[in-house]
């Protein structure tokens, strides 16, 4: 089952009309769906309605009815946002359909990633409590951490140093580097994984892209108009907050597209990546926390445990620490920092 075009403004007026809601009510509902989809990523109705009644616990703020969010879902629905609004049945085809039911699914989660993510986060956020601060009506995008901003300034001002370009698997293959001595922020290339997604929307294209691959190839440009630094922290942030690849599967690959653009991390340079990643993930306000921060849920709901977590490194994390990619020092002594014991 497709999800529904857009209508036209004039039927989208008539709409609105005819709900009954006072306009003050569809600005009002406007920002919370869009700080909802923001902080949240997905969240049925049902779940809207009760993020709501805590949140005017907190804040005086206009009075809404539950029909109110089920009538704009309606209208939202079939309007251009930064989120989509799923009957339950275009999700879980074996469901029926209710209107309180209806799930908002911030757009980057189908559009940027793939509908399984969207279960992946669904898995993710079972059975934990939603976060709702005082400022939710004002989010309009994802929760910009002062810890994103570090790791993106870190980012944009590597240096593409290596005079030569190496393929990842035929290491006898390199070409000379067309942008040596620039930082990520000012040149413009694909990663191994981008050129490998290219290729796989242009297969078996020798007679012509057909309609479907068009439209693929012109999102995949769309995704990827940034700089250099900006594509390789979107992959980052859309993995962290997703919940897409775990950290042990995602630092690794973040090493390898730095070193595909000509990127040679000294161990300095390293470890200080490694440190503003964990220090990015543990801070930002994920999706598949329901908006909390790890750090923040963690200690939430350790409040009556005494003693540590026992962890260890998986295969990723262990080769990368095995070719030098980073200090293993340094990250048993960052996660002893937050508790817990490393194996």
């Amino acid at each position: 089952m497709s999800y529904p075009k857009p209508l036209s403004q004039k039927t989208l007026d008539r709409m609105y009309k005819e709900s009954g809601l006072s306009d003050e009510k569809i600005e009002f509902l406007r920002k919370l769906f869009d700080g909802a989809a923001a902080l949240y990523g997905i969240i049925s109705l049902k779940e809207l309605w009760e993020v709501y009644r805590e949140y005017a616990g907190k804040v005086a703020t206009l009075r809404i009815h539950r029909k109110d969010i089920t009538s704009f879902s309606s209208i939202a629905r079939r309007e251009i946002h930064d989120y989509y609004v799923y009957e339950i049945d275009e999700l879980y085809k074996e469901e029926p359909r209710i209107l309180e039911e209806r799930i908002i699914v911030y757009r980057e989660i189908m559009d940027i990633v793939n509908k399984q993510v969207f279960y992946v986060v669904e898995n993710e956020t079972y059975n934990k409590p939603f976060y709702v601060p005082e400022n939710l009506l004002e989010l309009k995008g994802h929760v910009v951490s002062e810890e994103e901003k570090e790791l993106i300034h870190f980012i944009e001002n590597l240096r593409a140093d290596s005079p030569v370009l190496v393929d990842r698997w035929k290491k006898n293959l390199s070409r000379p580097s067309p942008h040596q001595g620039k930082k990520l922020k000012d040149i413009h290339c694909l990663t191994y994984y981008d050129q490998l997604f290219l290729n796989s929307i242009t297969s078996g294209s020798e007679n012509g892209l057909s309609k479907y691959q068009e439209r693929q190839l012109k999102e995949f440009w769309d995704r990827k108009s940034g700089t250099t630094a900006e594509n390789i922290f979107a992959f980052l942030r859309i993995c962290v907050f997703t919940g897409w690849l775990p950290l042990t599967r995602l630092i690794p690959m973040i090493y390898e597209d730095l070193g595909d653009v000509g990127v040679n991390l000294n161990d300095k340079e390293s470890e200080k990546l490694l440190s503003l990643i964990m220090k990015f993930n543990n801070r930002s306000h994920l999706y598949t926390n329901r908006g909390w921060t790890p750090d923040e849920l963690g200690k939430s709901s350790m409040k009556d445990y005494k003693g540590p977590i026992n962890i260890s490194f998986g295969p990723g994390i262990q080769q990368a620490i095995k070719e030098g990619n980073f200090s293993l020092d340094e990250l048993m002594a960052k996660m002893k920092e937050m508790g817990f014991n490393v194996e």
